[in-house]
């Protein structure tokens, strides 16, 4: 197995790769057609040796990567176009397949990129084209540039033109280009005011989900409504609000403006005397909430600012973020962090706090929301794949890493046998725990490795490979009686057992003829990691990849 190797591509920088058009949404079945086009700017060959090219849901989500493992030049000024073909000759315009390595690229959000190691070359938002079997492709007006490309902007659908220069994108009445979501918001009116001024769209964290009403008593389609929070200056005009498959954009000259720590209600109809008695909402939206779960989403354009998952709607209650969570971006991805609302609101006897500070959730009814998780590939929401006893075995461990402080890079990598997520699963040892939460599946495919780390920013825990979880407490480095334990709804699916002290910079690894549950018990089957056997910045260890033999 070819292991990735930076050096291969060190002297590359930022920009010297240019994303300039993919087909993300091709006619028909999207399998073997999509495409991605990259761009040499410099004035020499660029070899792609040791360079990868990734997808993700979104900054936070698992990656899917495939790895040049073979010389590929691209000449200055040139163009490279890379497939998705699974079988068969190559098509005339693909250069090169990746395969099935990415999956599906998202066709209306997510991000596409290239890096050298864990230095980032170029990324792009992906977004949708208007209809089906339309390339996405950046301004053939101008220069390719890894900095310019963020803006959508200077995107348009195409016919497609891969390995050559793009064809220019047809202007607009004010001299700009179409962008990818359908023309965005630029100015509002504020109160009181004569002059628009600039709408200021909020970023992922500024503006969160803290309550959902999906199953209001009487008519669902007048009573539904959500509650968000702004945790800076924001305007919500141009934002799409709805579910993980349909959303309706708020509309308005006026600027839909929240100050830093305000509250404003979404809701299907503005009449008290039909919603159920809710105050005065800031907006409204269209999309059916499904009594049944699911997820909610607000997104500025293919950017996702927020989501949050909920389960089986009760009637008549909302869900609510526990008070004194409701300023943290990320306290909503936690199930443990909502719970059902207690108190009366309006005229139809529904349970809720729409404008008003949420209850605490207490250790009792905390998390009774988390019923399933929004899948990384459909982007829709699923059951749980709960794993069984004998489906997750520990496989490796870094208890104390030499490149970075242990509370940054201690790690843990688990193998699957069978397909699960990873939500809701308990990591601990004899110091502590944490459950794996997150709205999205945190999933594994059978054999596959997942790391489960302190910190999952590369550049700070030791340029570790994609986290799929996080844990807050700390592996043990000296001799004495030490435990790893993988539990879910209360039953030890997993468990290692060991008193050795821990080599600093070198990881504890599961003999690589071993698999199963029961094997990584027997004395000996664990081993430090031969030298020689490195990741990231220089410590020893196999993250997310196949360990060595131990020696006899």
């Amino acid at each position: 197995m070819w292991e990735e190797d930076p050096a291969a591509c060190e002297a590359l920088l930022p920009g010297d790769l240019v994303i300039t058009e993919y087909l993300n949404d091709p006619a028909g079945a999207d399998t073997g057609k999509e495409y991605v086009e990259l761009h040499n700017p410099t004035r020499e060959t660029v070899d792609l040796l040791g360079v990868t090219l990734f997808t993700a849901r979104d900054e936070e989500a698992q990656e899917r990567v495939y790895t040049f493992t073979t010389g590929l030049p691209v000449d200055a000024g040139t163009f490279v176009v890379l497939g998705d073909v699974r079988e068969g000759a190559l098509p005339e315009h693909v250069d090169q397949t990746y395969g099935d390595a990415l999956g599906a690229l998202g066709n209306s959000a997510g991000l596409l990129g290239l890096r050298c190691g864990t230095r980032v070359l170029d990324t792009v938002v992906l977004t949708a084209p208007a209809k089906s079997g339309a390339a996405r492709t950046y301004d053939g007006r101008l220069v390719p540039d890894a900095e310019d490309n963020d803006d959508l902007s200077r995107w348009c659908d195409a016919p497609g033109s891969p390995g050559s220069a793009n064809t220019p994108c047809p202007a607009q009445a004010d001299g700009g280009v179409p962008s990818g979501d359908g023309g965005r918001v630029t100015t509002c009116l504020p109160p009181g005011a004569v002059s628009p001024r600039e709408v200021q769209s909020p970023r992922p964290g500024e503006l969160i989900i803290t309550e959902v009403m999906a199953n209001p008593r009487g008519d669902d389609t007048v009573g539904e409504w959500l509650e968000v929070r702004a945790t800076a200056p924001v305007d919500l005009n141009g934002l799409t609000v709805g579910t993980d498959t349909s959303g309706t954009r708020l509309e308005s000259e006026h600027c839909l403006s929240l100050a830093a720590g305000e509250s404003a209600l979404l809701t299907r109809r503005r009449e008290p005397e039909m919603n159920g008695g809710l105050p005065e909402p800031l907006a409204m939206f269209s999309v059916d909430l499904r009594n049944a779960g699911g997820v909610v989403a607000v997104r500025a354009g293919s950017v996702l600012i927020d989501s949050a998952l909920y389960g089986l709607a009760q009637d008549g209650v909302a869900t609510q973020v526990s008070a004194p969570l409701t300023a943290d971006a990320k306290s909503n991805d936690v199930s443990a962090s909502w719970c059902a609302a207690t108190e009366a609101y309006g005229d139809k006897g529904n349970r809720g706090t729409p404008g008003r500070t949420n209850r605490t959730c207490t250790g009792t009814d905390a998390g009774v929301t988390q019923a399933g998780c929004i899948d990384r590939t459909t982007g829709q929401s699923r059951a749980l794949r709960v794993p069984a006893v004998g489906s997750l075995v520990l496989t490796e461990f870094m208890a104390d890493p030499a490149v970075v402080p242990d509370a940054l890079g201690e790690w843990v990598e688990v193998l699957a046998l069978r397909e699960v997520d990873l939500n809701g699963v308990t990591l601990a040892n004899e110091a502590g725990s944490s459950v794996l939460e997150s709205p999205l599946c945190l999933s594994m495919k059978a054999g596959s490795f997942a790391v489960l780390a302190r910190g999952d920013d590369a550049s700070l825990n030791g340029a570790l490979p994609s986290v799929l979880g996080t844990f807050a407490f700390g592996l043990g480095n000296g001799p004495g009686a030490h435990v790893l334990q993988l539990s879910a709804q209360g039953t030890v699916l997993d468990s290692v057992a060991f008193t050795s002290a821990a080599s600093p910079g070198v990881s504890s690894q599961l003999d690589s003829r071993v698999r199963d549950a029961t094997g990584n018990d027997a004395a000996g089957a664990f081993c430090p990691t031969p030298a020689g056997v490195s990741y990231g910045a220089g410590d020893r260890g196999t993250p997310g990849r196949e360990n060595r033999t131990c020696a006899p």
